[in-house]
């Protein structure tokens, strides 16, 4: 071999190491999963059917939970996920005194690399107050519904699992009078 023929094959080892270092130490990164909720829908809530008291005494709360995992290189597990759904029983539009209706646990499982999961479920509701809430639907307002998210996170890393981390967000969910979210848009819990 020539002295750069050497100094070629030197250069494209170390560019090789590099890589391999660079995409090693990316693979520590720990982003925290986008969570959202795409559908939610109430059919106590739906004025078009015909109002009656079996209507009313479908208190549950359809939802479809979407988790992104944003980290290109490592693999997600979750533990159980909990949920709690609250209702705005506030006199203002978005008044702060919401009371939980309903509390959904969702069984813990494993998330791969930049995957999305949807965790579509029902949920038994208890102490809202129907009648107000049908009420406002009715006249054209909204019912202003919280969810609130709680888990622990572990990234894998290769072959073993990082340390837990707390994941804790929530969004507010406005449901018109169809018994549906407000817009067809999922809704960022932060």
């Amino acid at each position: 071999m020539s002295g750069s023929e050497e100094v070629k094959a030197v250069c494209k080892f170390l560019l090789g190491v590099f890589m391999l270092v660079i995409c090693f130490c990316l693979s520590f990164q720990n982003h925290k999963p986008k969570c959202y909720i795409t559908d939610l829908f109430v059919p106590a809530l739906n004025t078009y059917t015909n109002i009656s008291s079996a209507t009313r005494a479908n208190t549950f709360i359809f939802f479809d939970l979407k988790l992104e995992n944003v980290m290109p290189f490592n693999g997600l597990r979750y533990n159980n996920v909990n949920l709690t759904f609250s209702y705005n029983y506030g006199t203002g539009e978005r008044s702060a005194l919401f009371i939980p209706i309903a509390r959904h646990t969702v069984p813990g499982f494993y998330q791969g690399m930049r995957k999305t999961a949807h965790k579509r479920d029902v949920t038994a509701t208890r102490g809202v107050p129907w009648g107000d809430a049908f009420a406002a639907v009715s006249n054209g307002s909204m019912a202003v519904f919280r969810v609130d998210l709680a888990t622990t996170v572990r990234s894998k890393q290769y072959f073993w699992y990082a340390k837990k981390q707390r994941l804790t967000v929530g969004g507010i969910v406005d449901v018109g009078s169809t018994g549906l979210k407000k817009n067809n848009v999922a809704i960022r819990l932060r």
